[in-house]
């Protein structure tokens, strides 16, 4: 049944290529790839199909960062202006867990009027920081919450300061190396990639190449390259605990509201730390979008349940990956197919 679904629902989208894994208890329960990953070559879609992740993988920023607050190395309540001098004024009391709850205040640099006409260019991260360091603050630190890349650029330097390598090198040491997950990298489109996927766009109904973007604007906001088998080692360091302490994963996965305009009762999702926290009632359910030119991206974790579904596909403006994720899920658990789907995670676009 849930190829049935899988392919009707890649007909009526037309996506042309979905990889998918489902786990229970750390254990793989199904992994799959349909249609293509490259049109043009005619190459099937794979487990071990590597895709664009996006902001999937801010995941891995906030585990590095809080890797180090674990080690005492840095401490949420600090201003990441500690560790960055050239930080505006307007920034100074901007703290660590500001920018992993989304609740910095910083402008968001994707909604800059020009990012759009940048996006083929490689950029320095100085100019990057400069479409929004002359603006004002959106709100004042912790008072709401809004979506920002920003933000997470900013953990990215700041990582790189603290342990003196470079942001990708990080993530090699202390996630992808430990785990073996040997697909998953920075993405670097000049690099050679193993089962690299092409990713399209649809432009009046019909599906294209998707145009050059750059990586220098998706860093550590989001500039990972994966596969769905990896990601299944990703989630089974989750669930073992393998990484993070389990009391460090908890924080990350409970609500941390801003002072005002999110009332936990009425939201139906409300950041964690690196994870939005979905408010499914009396179920536990965390998860994280992704969507950049070519792809879109999900993975949720239902936490109550013990199960996790990653969803990857190389087609971009699928508004609801998550929404693919909880109905995969429902064919493996009543549950979970019981649940009310919630309104749309952000993502990068």
């Amino acid at each position: 049944m849930v190829d049935d679904y899988i392919q009707a629902t890649m007909a009526k989208n037309q996506i042309p290529g979905l990889s998918f894994a489902v786990v229970q208890e750390g254990e793989l329960v199904l992994v799959k790839g349909y249609g293509l990953a490259n049109l043009e070559h005619s190459v099937p879609a794979t487990e071990h199909t590597v895709y664009e992740i996006a902001s999937v993988g801010k995941t891995f920023t906030a585990t590095v960062t809080m890797m180090l607050v674990e080690e005492g190395v840095i401490s949420l309540e600090e201003a990441i202006a500690n560790y960055l001098d050239y930080l505006p004024p307007a920034w100074q009391g901007v703290t660590i867990k500001h920018i992993l709850s989304h609740q910095s205040g910083i402008p968001n640099y994707t909604d800059a009027p020009n990012y759009w006409e940048l996006t083929r260019l490689d950029l320095s991260k100085s100019e990057i920081l400069a479409l929004v360091t002359d603006l004002p603050l959106k709100f004042p630190p912790g008072e709401f919450s809004a979506y920002d890349n920003t933000g997470y650029y900013l953990l990215g330097l700041m990582l790189e300061k603290v342990a003196g390598k470079s942001y990708g090198d990080l993530l090699q040491e202390r996630i992808f190396a430990t785990l073996g997950m040997n697909a998953t990298m920075m993405n670097h489109p000049k690099d050679i990639v193993p089962h690299r996927a092409a990713g399209y766009r649809l432009l009046d109904g019909k599906l294209v190449n998707k145009p050059y973007y750059s990586p220098s604007v998706t860093y550590s906001a989001g500039g990972q390259l994966s596969s769905v088998a990896d990601m299944v080692k990703w989630e089974q360091a989750l669930h073992s605990a393998t990484l993070l302490k389990q009391s460090t994963l908890e924080m990350m996965w409970t609500p941390h509201p801003p002072k005002r305009g999110n009332d936990w009762e009425k939201q139906r999702y409300v950041v964690g730390l690196g994870w939005w926290v979905l408010n499914y009632s009396d179920r536990r359910v965390v998860g994280h979008n992704g969507s950049i030119l070519g792809f879109a991206s999900n993975i949720t974790r239902f936490i109550d349940d013990k199960m996790t579904v990653i969803v990857f596909c190389n087609l971009d403006k699928i508004s609801r990956p998550d929404a693919i994720a909880k109905q995969i899920a429902g064919y493996f658990c009543q549950s979970v197919r019981e649940l009310e789907l919630q309104p749309p995670l952000e993502t990068d676009s």
